[in-house]
């Protein structure tokens, strides 16, 4: 199987910004990257940041403000620092703009079930766990559009356990959802070096897997 990932840019000026002409993109990075535990998980899911574009067309001060977790966070931020745009201008000057950015990440897999954003709640200074190995159902042609919130705790062992369901919708696909975060495996949080429990929240979608995701450029 290939690996990609869709890029989707969508820039706003912030509220209150009058006579200003937007920023407009010159430059971007091709293809952010796509790690081997979004991979795994079969993550899918939109990075939102915020940004300050400089006069010099240049991003800064880049926050994350819509994470999706397993690292794709860490890669929009990443490729949002290779991006150049032509500065905003008021008055036919360059002036610094903020605005929002959006960058989408999607692949294709031979399932129904893909992850849309995993977080970790670590204590301060700890290490969350990493994904090393998952099990998803091959399709079955069910195109039932359905989100599943799942909290968990990674135990010292890297198992899940105490799979919850947030807000039960279907019996059979929140039991199937429950089923696959279960069976996955990680390579434990820790703790001053020693392995802990963490609690962690998954969001896992069922039937979306391969939907195509429109780019848009909208003001605010």
């Amino acid at each position: 199987m290939g690996r990609s990932a869709l890029l989707v840019l969508i820039c706003a000026a912030t509220a209150g910004a009058q006579n200003v002409v937007a920023p407009v993109a010159l430059m971007q990075c091709r293809q952010p990257e796509y790690t081997e535990e979004a991979r795994l998980a079969h993550l899918a899911g939109i990075v939102i940041m915020s940004l300050t574009v400089d006069d010099n067309g240049v991003p800064a001060d880049i926050q994350v403000v819509n994470p999706v977790g397993l690292g794709l966070d860490e890669s929009a931020v990443a490729c949002m620092r290779q991006s150049r745009y032509s500065p905003a201008q008021k008055d036919g000057k360059p002036v610094p703009l903020k605005i929002s950015v959006s960058l989408a990440f999607q692949q294709h897999w031979d399932s129904d079930w893909h992850l849309g954003a995993a977080s970790f709640h670590c204590s301060d200074g700890g290490a969350r766990p990493v994904l090393v190995k998952t099990k998803f159902p091959s399709s079955t042609g069910d195109h039932r559009n359905v989100t599943v919130c799942l909290h968990l705790t990674i135990g010292k062992n890297g198992a899940p356990r105490d799979v919850q369901i947030s807000a039960p919708q279907d019996a059979r696909l929140d039991k199937e959802a429950a089923a696959i975060v279960g069976s996955w495996l990680f390579r434990p949080g820790t703790q001053n070096r020693q392995p802990v429990d963490v609690p962690a929240t998954f969001t896992l979608v069922h039937g979306a897997a391969n939907r195509a995701v429109a780019s848009s450029h909208q003001p605010q």
